[in-house]
This record gives C-alpha cells, structure tokens and sequence, in this order.
C-alpha cells in the first residue's frame, strides 16, 4: 500500500469512528421533537406524525395555526389531534452539550433524546481535494449555526456501510479531523488507490498496443464509483427508516452525477482471455483456481466479470427507485455541489466516456449515434455540468429538501438548509384507516392560506397485526416509532453488500442454558473475509493471522483468539469458545495482520446484547469453492452459487425454511433443511440454490423447535448479476 493509500485508508476508517469516543447509536426508542401532549395510540389505528416546512418564496412560514392545516390520507380528510410549531435555535456553548462516556449512558440518551437527526454524506469520489478544503469550514459552521441541544449527526462515506454511522452531539471532534484530513475529496485524483480500480486498468489497458480497450477502464471505474455513491445512499435511507420515524436530514456533499444507462458496448473488444479462471500450479506444485491471479497479481476473469456487470447497470434507473425508498423512510436529500460554478467539467486533455456521453442523450451530439462520434467536446461538456445540477435538484425536489448547486457561495446555500431545518410544524394524527395491513398510505398538507408552497411527509407504512400483537406500536407518548422488525434488522445488515469494501466481518454465537434472566452461556464464532482484490496484493501472499476479542459493556476483554488465514483463502472462522453471557452491550474487535509484514486491517462488530437463539453464520459454495461450502462474512451473492445458513442451535429435527423477498412475501424456491453435529455443536441448515432468483435482496427465514420452544431466526443475502 502506499503511503497516499496508507493516508487515505485512515481518513476512512477515521471518518467511521472518529465519533466513538463520545458517539451514540441511536436506537429505535429515540424520540422526535419536543411535541404537545399526544393521544393514547388505539388498538386497530395508526397514529402518525407528520413534519411540514411552509414557505413563501423560500422563506418560513411561521404564524401558522392548527385550523390552516388539512392533511389527507390516500385522498381522505384527516383530523389533527395534535399540533406544534419547532423553532430550533443554535446549540449554545459546546461545554453545554453533554455526551455520553459508557454505553448505558449512551443508551439513556438515545432513549430520552428529543432531537432532529443529520447525516453528512461525503461523497469522496466525486468532490475534488479543492472542493473539500473548501467545505471544511463550511460543514463545521453549518453544524454549529443548525444543531441544537438535543440534535444529533453523523458521518458517513461511501466505504463505509449504514450500520457503521455513529451519532453524536459535538462538532469539535469533526472540526479537529476535517482540519486534519481536508483532503477526503478524490475525483481529480491522477492514479486510483483502490486495488480494484487499479486492476481494471491492469486487465483493460489503454494505449496503442489495446484500441479496442479506448476508455473501457475509465468508464468502469467510474460506473463503479457512482453505484458505489448511490448504493450507499440507499442503504443509508433504508437503515435510517429503522432509527425513528420522524424526518432525517441527509446533507450530502457531492460534485453530482451523470447516471450512467446500460451500455453494452463496453463490453466490446474482447481480452482474448477464458470467461473461467485457468487452474494451475505454484513452483512448489501447490493447486491454484486462477494461475492468471497467481502469476500477475490480478485476475482476467474477475475483469471480464466485473465489465459484463458494469456494462448493464441502470443508474438513472436506480437513482429514481431510490427517492420512493427515502421517502418511505422519510429522509430528506440536501445536496450540495462542492465543486461550486466550474468553467469545465473535464481537466485539461481529460476525455469524456462513451458511457457519459450516452448518459447525457440530445444535449451532448446533434442527432449522432452517441457511441460512434462526439461532435463538440464543449457542448458536451456543459451538458455534463448541467447533468449533475440537474441530477442533485432532483434528488431535494423529490425528497423535499433543498439542492444547494451552480453557486461559489456555498455558505449562503447551507444558511438555506439551516432556515429550512430550524422552523417547521410537528402534526399529528390518528388514521381513519384502521387496516393493520402493513401498506404504504399517502399523505397529503394543504394549507389555506395563499401563496404558500408546502414540503411534507409524503407517506408511511401502516402497522400489521404481527407488530401489534407484540407490542412494537405500544402507547406514541412512550415511544415514538416502532422498533424495526427482524425482518428490516436482517435487510439493514445487507448495508456491507457492496463492492469495494477490503474487509468484511460478522459474528454467529449460540446460547446454552436459561434462566430467569435469560440465557448463561454463549459460544462464538467471529467470520472475517478480505476482498479477492486485497488478497492479490503481495503482502498477503503467505497468508494472514485474524485476532478477534469480545470486549464487554464496561470496555474490559471478555474472550481472545487468533487463527491462521491460509495463503490463498479469503475467509477463516475464527471459534472464540464458550462464555458467560456478557451483560448489556458487547463489541468484537477483529484484526487481521499479512504474515509478510504488511500493515492490517481492523473492524469493530457491535453485537448488541447477546440474545437466544443466536447468530447464523453464512456459508457459500460456487465455482471458486468447488464442492465445499466455505464461511463468508459478506452477503453478497451470485446467481451461480449456493447459500447455506447455519445456525448453532440443539434442534433434534431439521428446521422449517423458506425464501422470502425483501417485502416479506414467501417464494416458491427450494429450500434444503438439515441437523448434523460438529465438534460437538448442533447446526441447523438451510440451503438455497440461487439461480432461480433475479438479482435483490432476499431473507431466509428459519424456524426450529429447541426443548419445546420454537425459535425463529431471519438472515439476509443480496443476488448480484
């Protein structure tokens, strides 16, 4: 790794944490604004709350009463039974913001807070070094002018999953960082960093020896990129709709997209090269699957793979669903475009894609085919520009935020934003739909008054009897939103389902023995898995040593151990053994080290509290596993592969299992169920065959009787092309 890598990796992995010392993770028991006394939610109604930003002119609205107000549910008038005006002012000293220094306290705030929530989103692949000096003071004032006492944010990247967000309430810790590392933004980037960019342009050169690979590189990467951008948004929308139910603010710091269409001929040119890997032999006669990989370091086929993928992905496709999803989740977009007004979209000498130019349609050739010829690079140029304007406006005007774009004075937008976020009415309302049907109802705000624009919640979805009956929608003045199901639980987790992330981590544990207070004995399991991208790299030639350690609610070390990962072998289970059920919160810390010296990676698992009837581990078998089934932390999938969950449970017969999609509607795919015993531990398995399922998200719902109990446990896995 370089040392810029090296630089990079820890802005990264720095961003992810640098809010742990004093961080939260909010809970689903967190509160919304600070509202009147509410009514007593009725068995066989939804109460919902709904947030509205009245503007005339862009400017707040904020003498508004109650009678002003209409809402309409799928068309049908409602009654407001309650009603609040918030005017938030600025958080006042920082000495004043109280933070949380163990994780019971961090617990209490989150189920007591009464705050708004934001996520800043930096979008690291297309905003340039300059673009995030300049947002460096920009971001810190805008915290310190929009949160107040009780508000929380975040920071996420596009590296790092939803789960990892961490919630807090100081902005001095960010200050000090972004002063420190101003230099996250990386669109102007000469040389790419990320290994699997790097062998993209390994596999598909572009020089006079490989006309037929003119560009294909290039627009790979940058394929990959935007879906990397926009897949964690999504994630990040669909993680947040489980945190609360009220409005979350996601400010996102980008330089725009052009939202790459199908194009299949990038996928011309062929590398000459096997769409299967060639097996071979090392020097000393050990079995390798790709001897490409082996020799060169990167691997053909993994290429040849990845292009096929890339060449088909609809982003224009793909950022449309995505506002249907924010807006389910109720999170607004405010993007802001960190490049300000550019003369051009392109450095000097730089050449725009074939894809991009697709992307663009009429506005970048005059009646040209698209792919062949490029008639003004200038006015292809300023369509690009426009694009990403016009792409972020989009964004806010579909999830009722604001797009700060085409301006130099950004801070002038961001004041927009904080006008927006600081003054807002809080209604609230009992459904005359009593259905507990779990669908999505729409919701409309009318005000009476002339001349007033309305934002508001668009919509939600209506509880089921299932959530009812087990309490998630007790009384709204004790909670405000419902915990997310285990269904969602196992959908969120699917947040590190995306490519380019080096390492990928899980826990899988099993509970013995029970008591009043629950069970007394867990055994664990920690899975850790290296990208095949970082495996290709030399200093994991011989292998790696993986050290995992539980570390309990009060920060001490409960278990340790390390296990060898063989050369050549992404993933290793490392068996922690048996323990006493840590109380409250725990954390599994993981470290993986390159027997040949260079530097690790590391993780922190939150586990939560350790519950029956535990955690299954994946499995998956494939052409690079051949008939064996090999553990995997990732859960991410292809059609031609099997998965197998595994969950360490005393069953004596084998569980009941089925396919569900991501809404919870069982499929009609086979599921093959089993019990065997190894080392002394009852597994229980379900295993799919995945060809018969197009590429999404799916669960694998199991169920098991354990000493007359039934026991229910759902995972998730996502099926890529």
């Amino acid at each position: 790794m370089t040392r810029f890598a090296l630089h990079r990796a820890v802005l990264i992995a720095g961003l992810g944490s640098l809010l742990l010392a004093g961080s939260i993770r909010l809970d689903a028991q967190n509160n919304g604004q600070k509202t009147s006394e509410q009514p007593t939610f009725r068995a066989g109604a939804n109460f919902v709350r709904v947030d509205v930003y009245p503007t005339i002119k862009g400017a707040a609205v904020r003498d508004l009463t109650q009678p002003d107000f209409d809402i309409l549910e799928d068309g049908v008038p409602q009654k407001i039974e309650s009603f609040e005006y918030v005017n938030v002012r600025g958080a006042g000293p920082e000495a004043e913001q109280h933070e949380p220094n163990t994780v019971a306290e961090a617990r209490q705030i989150a189920e007591t807070t009464k705050g708004r929530l934001f996520v800043i989103f930096l979008d690291t692949y297309f905003v340039d070094v300059a673009g995030s000096h300049r947002l460096q003071r920009t971001l810190v004032n805008f915290l310190h002018r929009i949160l107040g006492p009780d508000d929380m944010y975040a920071v996420m990247t596009p590296e790092m999953s939803a789960l990892d967000i961490s919630f807090a309430r100081r902005t001095d810790t960010i200050e000090g960082y972004l002063s420190k590392y101003w230099f996250w933004g990386q669109r102007d980037r000469l040389f790419p960093t990320d290994p699997i960019e790097q062998s993209y342009y390994q596999c598909f050169p572009d020089d006079n020896m490989h006309p037929q690979f003119a560009g294909v590189a290039k627009e790979m990467v940058l394929r990959r990129r935007e879906r990397q951008v926009l897949g964690a948004l999504q994630d990040l929308s669909v993680y947040l709709r489980g945190v609360r139910e009220e409005r979350k603010a996601v400010i996102t710091m980008t330089g725009g997209w052009v939202l790459f269409r199908e194009n299949p001929n990038l996928t011309r040119g062929g590398s000459g090269e096997s769409n299967l890997p060639r097996v071979g032999t090392t020097p000393d006669g050990r079995l390798v699957s790709d001897a490409h990989k082996y020799n060169e370091g990167y691997s053909q086929h993994d290429c040849e793979v990845d292009r096929q993928h890339l060449a088909m992905l609809d982003d224009f496709q793909f950022f449309h669903d995505m506002f249907d999803i924010a807006n389910r989740s109720n999170v607004t977009f405010y993007p802001v475009n960190a490049l300000g007004l550019v003369a051009f979209d392109k450095d000097l000498g730089e050449e725009t894609v074939a894809g991009e130019i697709q992307a663009l349609g009429p506005a970048a050739h005059a009646g040209e085919d698209p792919n062949t010829v490029l008639v003004n690079p200038l006015v292809t140029d300023r369509a690009m520009i426009s694009q990403r304007s016009e792409n972020l406006r989009a964004l806010a005007e579909n999830t009722d935020g604001l797009a700060v774009v085409d301006t130099n004075d950004i801070d002038k937008g961001m004041k927009r934003i904080v006008d927006d976020l600081t003054s807002y009415y809080l209604l609230g309302y009992t459904s005359t739909n009593g259905k507990l049907d779990g669908r999505y109802r729409k919701i409309s705000v009318r005000v009476k008054r002339p001349g007033v624009d309305v934002r508001a919640r668009r919509g939600y979805r209506a509880a089921t009897e299932k959530e009812v009956e087990e309490g998630r929608m007790a009384q709204v003045k004790q909670i405000d939103s419902a915990p997310p199901t285990t269904m969602q639980v196992a959908l969120n987790a699917l947040g590190t389902a995306r490519p380019g992330i080096p390492l990928h981590t899980s826990v899988s544990y099993a509970t013995h023995g029970r008591n009043a207070a629950g069970p007394t004995k867990a055994h664990l399991w920690a899975l850790v898995e290296l990208d095949t991208v970082v495996l290709r790299q030399s200093d994991w030639a011989a292998g790696g040593v993986v050290e995992a350690t539980l570390i309990g609610a009060d920060g001490t070390a409960v278990a340790s151990q390390s296990k060898d990962l063989p050369a050549g072998q992404g993933a290793v289970a490392v068996d922690m053994g048996e323990v006493d059920s840590p109380d409250g919160e725990v954390n599994v810390r993981t470290r993986i080290t390159p027997k040949n010296g260079g530097l690790p990676y590391t993780d922190t698992i939150r586990l939560g509290k350790v519950e029956s009837p535990g955690r299954p581990i994946l499995l998956r078998r494939g052409p690079s596993t051949g008939i064996n089934y090999v553990p995997t932390a990732n859960p991410q999938f292809q059609r031609t592969e099997r998965v197998r969950v595994d969950l360490p449970l005393d069953a004596a017969q084998p569980p009941v299992a089925e396919v569900l999609d991501r809404t919870g509607k069982t499929l009609q795919v086979p599921v093959k169920t089993s019990v065997r015993t190894e080392n002394g531990v009852v597994w229980a398995s379900a295993e799919v065959t995945l060809a018969p399922l197009a590429p999404g998200d799916y669960l694998i719902r199991m169920k098991a009787e354990t000493n007359g109990t039934s026991q229910e446990v759902i995972t998730g896995f996502r099926v890529v092309p």
